[in-house]
């Protein structure tokens, strides 16, 4: 029976995947079906379904994109960009997303400083919370393109990502440092043990 269980898991788990594209609808009506890798300022890469190289589309070619999570992003000027349930209403915004994703690498110190602070625990906490909860400062972004963060769209998706990514460091940087402290803690503590018996 566990074997059945497991074998339809993965056979519907299979289709999903196979079904679950996202879709790039052109002007000529034309659907191709497929991963959205990048939505540039310019255009869109991606990787068509049953394909291993990714290709580039103008934006100017594409009337609107459709990701398999529902998200609708419309790119055509004749159709406004419509916000689709609990999803951001721009495409730029999703520009910021991935050039953030590519780009920023300022959350090195705090990670660090987290990391090195485990020395303190459990007052290592404090910084972790406290880095985590700080937006990244402007200045620490790493954008490449000026003009592009003035677009307001893009500059939330980018500092939202960057946010994103710095807690993410931060966090994995405490359970590092704290996982650290208490392998030293016990080997310490298994060490006077033996010391004690001699």
């Amino acid at each position: 029976m566990k074997t059945l269980i497991l074998f339809l898991i993965v056979v519907f788990s299979g289709l999903y995947h196979a079904v679950a594209q996202d879709i790039i609808t052109l002007k000529s009506g034309d659907e191709l079906k497929g991963k959205i890798i990048r939505l540039n300022a310019k255009d869109v890469t991606f990787q068509p379904q049953g394909v291993n190289d990714t290709l580039s589309m103008w934006r100017e070619e594409i009337v609107k994109l459709t990701y398999q999570n529902g998200t609708l992003i419309y790119l055509t000027e004749k159709n406004p960009t419509t916000k689709v349930s609990g999803t951001v209403n721009d495409s730029m915004y999703y520009a910021g997303v991935n050039d953030a994703a590519s780009y920023y690498k300022g959350y090195k110190a705090a990670s660090t400083g987290t990391l090195l602070s485990a020395l303190v625990f459990p007052l290592n906490l404090i910084p972790a919370i406290a880095c985590s909860a700080t937006p990244p400062n402007d200045e620490n972004l790493g954008y490449k393109d000026k003009k592009l963060m003035e677009n307001p769209d893009y500059n939330m998706g980018y500092k939202e990502q960057a946010h994103k990514i710095k807690k993410k460091k931060v966090w994995k940087n405490f359970a590092i440092g704290t996982g650290a402290f208490f392998g030293l803690y016990i080997l310490s503590g298994a060490l006077i043990a033996t010391t004690m018996i001699y």
